[in-house]
């Protein structure tokens, strides 16, 4: 092992990541929902239509530019990630 690099686990949901690329083998657990890359973008003055005050989102600056993401609308069983594009870069936003 090389200085400074520690040994890692990594578990999910219980099963421990295979340490090599021999042993990977995946398996589709759930249905891959389509991804959303063409979001709806409102101001801020409309955003009252859809998100309360104590609301919670998911923010998003770079540059000048912001974006904001309600939780509750990334927790939707269809909504998992949103592909965006923000400051001239791709981002992707989950929760």
């Amino acid at each position: 092992m090389k200085s400074g690099l520690l040994p890692f686990l990594l578990l999910v949901a219980g099963i421990p990541f295979p340490s090599s690329a021999d042993e990977f083998n995946p398996r589709q657990v759930v249905k891959a929902f389509p991804a959303i890359t063409d979001p709806r973008i409102v101001t801020v003055g409309e955003a009252g239509r859809f998100v309360e005050g104590n609301e919670l989102v998911l923010g998003v600056v770079i540059g000048e530019q912001a974006r904001a993401y309600p939780i509750n609308m990334l927790t939707n069983p269809t909504r998992e990630i949103i592909n965006d594009r923000l400051g001239g870069s791709a981002i992707a936003a989950t929760w």
